[in-house]
């Protein structure tokens, strides 16, 4: 056996490895979308805020952010939109890889797993996660035609 053979990896091995690096995408899209939760719950708390604060009422600097939070509002939900879709682009090119690798391995877990969740038909996380950002959206709009409106 050669040095250089002793040095690479077995496709296991390499496996493994980026396996580990598809679940800390799936760990940092998960702390992106607390943090964006974090974000949208704050902006419709300050909204609540000053829409009732008494020493705002009815001033031009009231009316003023009750129309510019929900527009901000909207900008991170299209942002957390479009970070959603980034991630689920980079998920699913992670798994095709991880899935092309496993040709080459004794058993194809994601592979079958796959087929087992294509068979039952179910939803797609990733598109129910979507609903998130479009339901503040949603909000948004409403709360800044509400303000618009007054």
């Amino acid at each position: 056996m050669t040095e250089q053979t002793k040095k690479e990896p077995s496709m296991f091995e390499l496996y493994k490895l980026f396996q580990e690096t598809t679940e800390k995408v799936s760990d940092r899209r998960a702390k992106a979308n607390t943090w964006m939760l974090s974000v949208n719950s704050a902006l419709v708390a300050l909204y609540t805020l000053l829409e009732q604060g008494e020493a705002f009422t009815g001033t031009l600097g009231q009316r003023l952010w009750l129309v510019a939070i929900p527009v901000a509002g909207v900008i991170i939900c299209l942002a957390w939109y479009s970070l959603l879709v980034s991630y689920r682009k980079l998920n699913h090119a992670k798994f095709s890889v991880l899935m092309d690798m496993e040709k080459n391995l004794p058993y194809a877990l994601y592979t079958r797993e796959k087929e087992f969740l294509d068979r039952n038909r179910r939803w797609n996380l990733s598109n129910i996660e979507g609903w998130i950002p479009l339901a503040f959206g949603l909000l948004y709009i409403f709360l800044g035609l509400v303000a618009l409106a007054l």
